[in-house]
């Protein structure tokens, strides 16, 4: 995995995403319908250990981005398949990439936490094919490939989902106070 070093001013650091073109073969995926590339992008993922992948799209791509941007920070509870009861994930937004670690590294290590898991949004075939690709990476064996789409069930509930999810995001984001 090609990666490079890069965070932000009070966030996690993080190995770079790869682009998609170090993913997925475009020039293949250019010659399919919409509808073959989502299930290629899906059967694709459901055979990887560590990673999971998901469709959105053009308009809930277009949400997602815009509620990220304005609400990058958000905390959700994992239910722990290997333990018994939940522990907490931070989320922090990056542009497209979602940084996801535990709620205790990220208050003790701040910005040196280790992520547990990235989701990565590509809009490259979104003009081409009206679709957005999705992509999960799992860091850590606390996250089974179950529970890592859960979450990203879970991410997709709160910032794609009813308008009172979002407005929770809004409070917890702007005026914390009253979360």
């Amino acid at each position: 995995m090609a990666t490079k070093a890069t965070s932000s001013l009070d966030g996690f650091n993080f190995p770079g995403p790869r682009a998609l073109r170090n993913i997925a073969k475009l020039p293949l995926l250019d010659k399919e319908s919409p509808e073959r590339v989502s299930e290629i992008w899906k059967l694709h993922h459901a055979e990887q250990k560590t990673a999971i992948g998901d469709v959105l799209t053009p308009s809930q791509y277009g949400t997602l981005m815009q509620r990220a941007q304005r609400c990058p920070l958000f905390v959700l509870p994992v239910y722990n398949t290997k333990r018994t009861g939940h522990f907490m994930v931070f989320v922090q937004w990056q542009d497209k990439h979602c940084l996801i670690t535990y709620l205790d590294d990220y208050k003790r290590l701040g910005g040196a936490a280790a992520p547990y898991m990235i989701v990565s949004l590509f809009d490259d075939l979104v003009k081409t094919k009206n679709v957005a690709l999705v992509r999960g990476e799992v860091f850590t064996d606390r996250l089974s490939k179950s529970g890592s789409s859960k979450l990203l069930a879970d991410l997709k509930k709160w910032y794609l989902g009813a308008e009172r999810n979002y407005d929770l995001l809004i409070r917890f984001n702007e005026r914390p106070v009253s979360y």
